[in-house]
Parts: structure tokens; sequence; C-alpha cells
């Protein structure tokens, strides 16, 4: 793609506009972009046709039991500069990750519905009946890693359940997993900007793998952390942060206050 020249909705990198003083700190660190997302419903629901939220990580703690080291807000686009930002310290590696935080742009949304009625919400956050409720929906693909990242609708929590969401009248907002699943099979190293592991499974277990490494000149900051796809498969896997190789970060919504506060964690 091409440079960025305007505010959208987007993983990772560098903030479009935001002004230094918002920017986040944690551990005597510059947090990392996990995401700057606009306003758009039905899919993201802001409050406000002018909200974007930002969402940040610290690269040292990794926001383990440190409410501060997982920054979220949103910011009003009238408030946002033009061009992307840039803070002293943003973009060097810290203990737990790489300088920025892998980009992807989000240029368009698929719609499902998993069958559940929206009745059902509540039984999302009581950790006996998810085990009930996916019990009585055995069709739904309740790990499948294409489908833990959703904006909207009810939570897939990782294995240990629900745990870690803040208490009404704070609402699901969104999920990301921490690898992103793309279509098809990835572009070269070179074109990527960073690793890329192949491998091949049978009997399940893998039988063959490759790792290719750019070009140096073509390593971008704001690449993926590692590319990963097997080969028999139709699309493969973008890591872009550290939620423990396993993690899904969850971001929630109280439409109560004014401005709309939001708060993420994740969980593996």
């Amino acid at each position: 793609m091409p440079a960025q020249d305007r505010l959208l909705s987007k993983i990772g990198g560098l903030p479009w506009g935001l002004p230094q003083r918002l920017w986040p700190r944690c551990c005597g660190k510059t947090q990392k972009l996990l995401a700057q997302l606009c306003h758009e419903p039905l899919i993201l629901d802001l409050g406000s046709v002018d909200a974007v939220l930002h969402v940040f990580q610290c690269m040292e703690c990794l926001g383990i039991g440190n409410e501060a080291g997982c920054a979220a807000f949103l910011v009003d686009r009238a408030v946002l500069g033009d061009g992307l930002t840039m803070i002293e310290g943003c973009d060097l590696p810290g203990d737990m990750g790489d300088g920025l935080v892998g980009e992807a742009w989000i240029d368009g949304w698929d719609e499902e519905d998993d069958g559940i009625p929206e009745s059902r919400l509540g039984e999302f956050f009581n950790e006996e009946s998810v085990w009930a409720i996916q019990d009585e929906f055995p069709d739904v693909e309740w790990f499948d890693g294409r489908h833990m990242t959703r904006f909207g609708g009810t939570p897939r929590w990782t294995g240990n359940g629900p745990m870690g969401f803040p208490p009404p009248p704070f609402e699901f907002l969104l999920q990301l997993n921490n690898r992103l699943h793309m279509p098809g099979t990835p572009p070269s190293p070179d074109v990527m900007g960073c690793d890329v592991y192949t491998c091949t499974y049978s009997d399940k277990r893998v039988t063959d793998t490759e790792l290719v490494k750019p070009r140096p000149n073509s390593k971008r900051p704001n690449a993926p952390w590692l590319v990963a796809h097997e080969r028999s498969s139709s699309h493969y896997e973008f890591e872009f942060t550290n939620l423990g190789t396993d993690g899904t970060l969850f971001v929630f919504i109280d439409r109560t206050r004014k401005p709309h506060v939001v708060r993420w964690f994740w969980n593996r």
C-alpha cells in the first residue's frame, strides 16, 4: 500500500494526528499503538461520529496486572492533527516486544450471525452459563482463530472462560486475536518486511518447516512481527503484538458516561 495520507481504522503502526501530550506512558517508557479505530456503527459504535478509539500497550509489562499498561481512550477528530505522529521512544523496542506494533489497515467488514439470540448476551459473562451455551450451540466455532477477532455481538473467550472484564455498565465492544487471519497465501518476506514461517501438517503433526527472512533493506518497522502459513491452508496468520503467544485482547465501553469510557485487557 502507499503511505497513509488520511485518518483510517487500523491496527498498529503510528497514530494519525494524535497530540504528543495524549501519548500514554508506562514503566517509564512510551507505549505502543495497538489500534486506532474510527466510529462506524453498527460495527463500532463509539457514541459520536467524530469519536476515534485509541488502544495502547506497554512493551515493558504488557499490561499484566497493571491497568496503566493497557491504555485506551476516545479522542474527538477535531483534536487530531494531520499526518502520522511520533514521540521520542515510540519506535524503540521494549523488553517484551518490537519497536512498533505490526500495522494492518481495515478496509471492510464481514457480517456474520452465529444464530444465538441477542437476548442470551448476558449468559456470556458467567462461566457456568458460557460452557452451557457452548454445549447448546455445538456448530459455533468457539475457538477458531478466524472468529477470535470480532467487533460487536458476543465475546469469544479463551479457554480460561470469562475473566478480567469490567462490570456493567461496561459493554463488550471488540476483541483482537494475537494473530490476525488474512485470506490467501502470504506475500514474500521482502514484500511483508518480516520473517515468513511456512509449515506442512501431516497426520496432525508438523512434518516440514521453513523460515525465510527479508533482505536487510526490506525490513520495515511497522511490519508484522511474524507471518505464519500452513501450506494447505487458505489463509495466513499475522502476529502483530505480544499477547503471550496465544492471547486475545478485549475492549469494553461504558456508554453511560460522557464522553464514553473504554477499557481493555487480555488473557490466554
